[in-house]
């Protein structure tokens, strides 16, 4: 019985690459935590305060980008499920992100002085490493979200893995030599730009493919990436802006004991990461050949409760773990690691569901997503008298959410 279980496991695609991106995800993870620890110890909570701002503003930024990686996905899974050459999708994207990402990061380099000041910064030197990071931004989600339509998911956890690294090392090597924030920030780049040398290698056949067919027509990628914009924007709200509030609300000192909670509290949302990661091509290649759906998002979502919900587990019962992390100068921030992990478990499932629609092309779904969010930004700035609040501010609205999502799609 068990050999055939196992064996059963083995031929379910789900599991067989989750696991995949699991362990690779887990590899990153730790390394991504020993990098933010180590920033948290390094720098002190004011700094980290700083740090963590603009971390959060990357990442909200940084959906636009992300938006793409997701619509590329999509459309590579559906030409790779008609047998149909991406050369020519893939070559139109490049030129078309390349502009944009050049634009764009020049905006935030003129907007440095007043970033700066806003997050009550003693210079922009930061602010202008981060100008260059984005640029990265737009053009990793395109090599990305091909090899996750193509399925290579050996290649994206290796790449996950790799650009962590170094950028864990080249980060700590900075930072002890004085650079602080901006050290920080430029290990972040030098990562990122590892990533994109590799998968720019490993997509350079299928760049060079000569398709016969005319050039790709981008007005459905665009009509496409339209909602999926809004839905990425809604999906990193919950997950940053709450940091940069609190860093505008609080002092320096509280902004950075919030900041840590978040960051533990992100590990709860960031480890089903691996099942949406390979759940999204499964359903959207199954939805273009008139396959049912319904089994693969259902285990998607007992697989992605178990993993979180262990870590969430693991917050309530030993919430010291904050201490063990960033130090004794975190000691305050005890009473903020388990609600804060519970709301990003609630989170993270309303994320499989909003990845499942996404695959689907039910646009409908994200006007549902949309509406929880624009909720959530209000009540954040309505009720902030603690960080405590805060906490259960995304509580409250995460759960909405969830059991609001299950009727919706379950029904």
């Amino acid at each position: 019985m068990t050999v055939k279980f196992l064996k059963g496991l083995h031929k379910d695609e789900l599991f067989r690459y989750g696991s995949v991106m699991f362990v690779a995800s887990i590899i990153s993870n730790a390394l991504n935590y020993i990098y933010q620890i180590y920033m948290g110890r390094a720098l002190g909570p004011a700094e980290y305060g700083v740090f963590g701002a603009l971390f959060a503003i990357f990442y909200m930024l940084g959906i636009v980008s992300n938006t793409l990686g997701t619509s590329t996905t999509s459309f590579v899974a559906n030409l790779a499920a008609e047998n149909r050459e991406i050369g020519s999708f893939l070559r139109g994207a490049f030129k078309r992100v390349i502009s944009i990402g050049l634009i764009f990061s020049f905006t935030f380099f003129l907007a440095r002085n007043d970033i700066a000041s806003l997050l009550k910064m003693p210079d922009a030197e930061p602010v202008v490493v981060l100008a260059f990071i984005l640029f990265f931004a737009w053009l990793m989600p395109i090599t990305g979200g091909t090899l996750r339509g193509l399925k290579r998911f050996y290649a994206l956890g290796s790449i996950g893995v790799s650009s962590t690294f170094f950028k864990l090392i080249s980060a700590i090597a900075l930072v002890a030599l004085g650079y602080g924030v901006t050290g920080a920030l430029l290990g972040a780049a030098i990562g990122a730009i590892v990533a994109l040398f590799i998968s720019l290698y490993l997509i350079a056949p299928y760049l060079k493919q000569s398709s016969h067919e005319s050039n790709f027509n981008f007005s459905a990628f665009y009509s496409y990436s339209a909602p999926v914009l809004i839905a990425m924007f809604c999906f990193s709200v919950p997950s940053n802006l709450d940091v940069v509030f609190a860093k505008y609300f609080f002092s320096a000192h509280v902004a950075g004991l919030y900041t840590s909670a978040s960051v533990l509290g992100k590990i709860v949302f960031f480890f089903p990461s691996a099942i949406y990661a390979v759940m999204f091509p499964m359903i959207a290649e199954r939805h273009t050949r008139g396959e049912a759906t319904g089994r693969v998002l259902k285990k998607s979502l007992v697989y992605s409760f178990l993993l979180s919900g262990i870590v969430v587990a693991a917050y309530i019962l030993f919430p010291r773990l904050v201490v063990i992390f960033f130090g004794s100068r975190y000691l305050d921030a005890l009473p903020l690691i388990a609600p804060y992990g519970l709301a990003m478990l609630f989170f993270s499932l309303s994320t499989i569901l909003l990845n499942y629609h996404l695959a689907i092309k039910n646009m409908r779904y994200v006007a549902i997503f949309t509406g929880f969010t624009i909720l959530e930004v209000l009540f954040l700035l309505i009720f902030h008298t603690s960080p405590l609040e805060m906490i259960y501010v995304l509580l409250s609205v995460n759960l909405a959410l969830l059991i609001t999502s299950l009727v919706y799609t379950l029904r």
